[in-house]
């Protein structure tokens, strides 16, 4: 019964991989388990393979779902999100063009897909989103006809209204403009797949992309939230909880929809529970000397935002915080370049921490982060002390009205000295535990 034991995580991004590694961290003493990453092409597998090396979890294979399609996106890619509006006969060229494509890229990735389940025969297969129209489609269809259970594991959370407030999301048009004859097909077959936002009609997905996949099997009745197709779904957020229930209502989540810890939590948990330990490990490794550990968490440097200014904030805010303290670790976002970041260690008592913040959080006295980052929910979680700053100031360089507001904010925190008892945490189902009542 070996084969059964196999966990397929499919990851298209890099916080998915990211959230199957701390999953894989915390079922690694099962020796039993096998465990198989596959990656959507955008993901950064060098840096993957390192992360696992550098873990040490030899059991868990990497396949880049791309690899055998000499270099090519293995799933249609439609994120031309302006309609333009062409003359017929350039229209009728585009449509017999991109048909070719999409089916191509269809059967391509729903051959892949089909060779690994038959390769590695999963006894559950583990997702980052059922809604993307990615990756994801071609492994839930296979599954589907083999009875292999599809879990969305409780990793992240983007709600409806964030999607929709992004100019880069989904097929745009002004609710004035007349509709292409695809986007009229989609909405009289798939109703649910546009919205509305502002003075604009938005569609999750270009039409007809939309309509060739539903052709091909491969149809998401409401892409706009988890769920839709994938057996379970697990979430640690309860405002995407709600979401989940209002829009797909209490049949289409009964015995589904489960709120829990998140993949990351329990090794949160642990790194709470052994607090003394590994601030002793930081210390020894890091050659820290003072009585509390201050941890800076920087964000993702937002694709539109200047490089230039990213880093000289980052910088600042480093030197800002050595003011009022001898020493501190930063740890960056998992998309960040090591590289770029690293002359923040010429600042003396700033060191970069290696390991991923959920390893060390648990033992933060001090946690420094950007007012929107998903880092608030561990440090309300574990009560920790925390000086925010906004997360948008970012994009600009700071000026010298909000350097002193963060100081002084920096200034504050510095008069709580004393150590608090550690709080009687409340916890939630264990994910890790979860799994393997599955397999």
């Amino acid at each position: 019964m070996e084969d059964k034991k196999t966990i397929l995580m499919i990851a298209n991004s890099d916080t998915a991989t990211n959230g199957f590694l701390s999953l894989a961290e915390r079922l690694y003493n099962r020796k039993e388990i096998k465990f198989v990453m596959v990656c959507h092409p955008r993901v950064h597998i060098k840096v993957v393979r390192e992360k696992i090396q550098m873990m040490g979890m030899d059991r868990l294979a990497l396949i880049d779902f791309d690899e055998k399609a000499g270099g090519k996106s293995a799933g249609p890619s439609d994120r031309n999100y302006l309609y333009k509006r062409d003359s017929f006969l350039i229209s009728l060229g585009k449509a017999v063009g991109n048909t070719c494509k999409i089916v191509s890229e269809n059967s391509r990735g729903k051959h892949r897909a089909r060779d690994i389940i038959k390769r590695e025969k999963p006894g559950l297969i583990l997702l980052y989103a059922d809604n993307k129209s990615e990756l994801e489609k071609f492994f839930i269809y296979h599954a589907r006809k083999q009875k292999i259970k599809t879990v969305i594991a409780p990793i992240c959370f983007a709600s409806i209204a964030s999607i929709l407030s992004n100019p880069t999301n989904g097929f745009r048009l002004k609710k004035g403009e007349t509709l292409p004859v695809s986007a009229i097909i989609v909405r009289h077959i798939s109703p649910g797949t546009e919205r509305c936002s502002g003075d604009e009609r938005v569609f999750f997905r270009q039409p007809f992309a939309e309509i060739i996949d539903r052709l091909m099997g491969f149809y998401v009745p409401d892409p706009w939230v988890q769920g839709s197709l994938a057996d379970m779904v697990c979430t640690a957020y309860p405002e995407q909880y709600d979401e989940i229930k209002r829009e797909l209502g209490q049949d289409g989540t009964e015995g589904r929809l489960f709120l829990m810890e998140s993949v990351e939590d329990g090794i949160i948990m642990d790194g709470y529970r052994n607090k003394k330990q590994v601030r002793e490990n930081l210390s020894g490794k890091y050659g820290l000397r003072g009585k509390r550990i201050v941890v800076i968490a920087f964000s993702e440097r937002l694709q539109q935002w200047s490089r230039e200014n990213d880093l000289y904030n980052k910088g600042l805010i480093v030197q800002s915080v050595l003011e009022y303290y001898d020493e501190v670790l930063v740890s960056l976002h998992p998309k960040s370049n090591l590289e770029e970041n690293l002359f923040l260690e010429k600042y003396e008592g700033c060191h970069i921490a290696s390991e991923p913040l959920r390893s060390i959080i648990g033992a933060a006295d001090l946690v420094i982060y950007a007012n929107r980052s998903s880092v608030a929910r561990w440090v309300e979680w574990l009560q920790i002390e925390r000086v925010i700053y906004p997360s948008f100031s970012m994009q600009d360089k700071w000026t010298e009205e909000l350097t002193r507001d963060f100081k002084e904010k920096l200034a504050l925190s510095t008069e709580t000295t004393a150590q608090k008892p550690l709080p009687e945490i409340a916890r939630r189902a264990d994910f890790a535990e979860f799994v393997l009542s599955l397999l």
